[in-house]
């Protein structure tokens, strides 16, 4: 990352703990809601999520259609006390922001490694209580817990146990997967692609870990190792 860009990347930071593991798989699982619809208020969607800190979450938001409009907003998963921030605060802030850019006010950026404009949400998070929740999130709080669940058992690929971390839009084509050993805590991404001749399709997101599992045992990987980022130590094409 560059030297403006006040976050390292996991890749080559402190190993998490199992809660910052915990409060930042299920912050990704609820921000996945926010893929394909809008978060209120806005027309802006996510396109990806990284952990730059182990307690450091990065939520990239873009308009939806051009993703040089994408910028980065770095929620932290505890407040000063050591408590876990909850995810309808986290959504609130993010939503803070934007209004922020849309009229124009003075925003302190960073700038990561990629180009992209990095703000840290504590700016936006004034008395550090937390929001009243709309419906929607209302109702996702009371059947989310039931239906999604961290799982700390990670899913197998070819000899090794892999953790997925996060995701990034790389280019309207693409979009890579990251995942950690948590042998060798090393972040590793896998490009999925989303776009076809007749335009973009929809990836069925279940079938990577069989592929990753496949090139892996069959030696694979190697020969299809591609340019990585500030997020993971190698990254390769699951084409």
């Amino acid at each position: 990352m560059s030297a403006n860009d006040p976050h390292r990347g996991e890749g080559t930071g402190p190993v998490p703990s199992p809660l910052a593991d915990t409060l930042y798989w299920t912050f990704v699982k609820r921000l996945t809601e926010f893929v394909s619809t809008p978060l209120a208020g806005s027309a802006y969607t996510v396109c990806g999520v990284v952990r730059p800190q182990p307690t450091i979450a990065r939520v990239f938001v873009f308009d939806g259609d051009d993703l040089t409009t994408a910028i980065g907003v770095d929620c932290s998963l505890l407040d000063g006390g050591g408590q876990q921030v909850n995810h309808f605060r986290h959504v609130s802030t993010i939503r803070l922001v934007l209004g922020a850019v849309a009229s124009g006010a003075d925003v302190n950026w960073s700038i990561d490694d990629r180009g992209v404009r990095v703000v840290d949400a504590r700016m936006f998070s004034g008395s550090g209580e937390d929001p009243a929740a709309g419906l929607g999130e209302a109702i996702y709080g009371a059947i989310g817990g039931t239906f999604t669940r961290f799982d700390d058992q990670p899913p197998q690929i070819g000899a090794q146990a892999a953790y997925p971390v996060g995701f990034l839009a790389q280019s309207p084509e693409v979009v890579r997967v990251y995942f950690r050993d948590p042998g060798t805590s090393e972040v590793c991404g896998y490009d999925v692609p989303i776009a076809a001749e007749g335009g973009l399709v929809v990836t069925a997101g279940g079938f990577l870990a069989a592929r990753i599992r496949e090139l892996a045992g069959t030696g694979s990987l190697a020969s299809r190792e591609v340019a990585s980022d500030p997020y993971c130590a190698r990254a390769y094409s699951v084409r």
